[in-house]
């Protein structure tokens, strides 16, 4: 159970350095203050004032902008974190040999770990609930359509410009896996066989039945 829980640890690490990593634009805070401002603009049309989505969105705007720092600045500002992450890229490079301090904490009670990983995302939070809320509002705004990809392939020729989010739902026993590409024009989506031996696997030549599921921001999908 401990060791479990070492390793619970190290992965909650690595995990928070790639969300450094991919949250490290310097526009990422106004993008995700400009699109809460127009759900919130949105919600007031839709007479939703004193509704607590409204409420919700304001929440986020709020606790965001009292975020004063970079996302992930008192993260980089950490010289033992940045030595772990520098670290975890090399094979064997978070040995107790290599990284003594690593292993050490390792070694501590697993609630005070617990406690410290907690601290070190505390100021990323409002971040994450700001995303959260976006992606929850998108997801909701979508539309279904039951669609037929005929010896495996399927073309959309009229999908909305405003569609922010595709989303592909299909039978687990079908073993299939989409692969999509797409312009201003059309949408292919194309269903492979599931392989562990290959890095992608063979086309399907069968009917396969699936789901495609629209999301948008706006709140008319055309």
């Amino acid at each position: 159970m401990v060791r479990s829980e070492i390793w619970a640890h190290h992965c909650a690490l690595f995990s928070l350095f790639e969300i450094m990593e991919a949250a490290a634009r310097a526009e990422l805070k106004l993008d995700i203050l400009q699109e809460l401002e127009r759900q919130k603009g949105l919600a007031r049309q839709r007479g939703e004032e004193g509704n607590t989505v409204l409420e919700t969105i304001q929440t986020a705007i709020s606790n965001l902008q009292n975020v004063q720092q970079k996302f992930g600045q008192h993260l980089r500002e950490n010289e033992w974190l940045m030595a772990i992450k520098q670290r975890m890229y090399v094979p064997g490079g978070t040995s107790p040999y290599d990284l003594p301090s690593y292993y050490y904490w390792q070694q501590k009670d697993p609630a005070e770990r617990e406690n410290q990983l907690r601290q070190w995302i505390q100021s990323l939070l409002p971040t994450y609930d700001a995303i959260s809320l976006l992606l929850k509002i998108l997801r909701h705004n979508s539309l279904s359509v039951e669609c037929m990809a005929t010896a495996g392939s399927y073309q959309h020729n009229s999908l909305g410009q405003n569609i922010h989010l595709l989303g592909i739902n299909v039978a687990q026993n079908a073993a299939a896996l989409p692969e999509v590409s797409a312009n201003k024009y059309f949408t292919h989506i194309r269903f492979l066989q599931t392989s562990q031996q290959q890095a992608r696997g063979s086309v399907l030549t069968t009917d396969i039945p699936f789901t495609l599921v629209m999301c948008s921001f706006d709140p008319v999908i055309k």
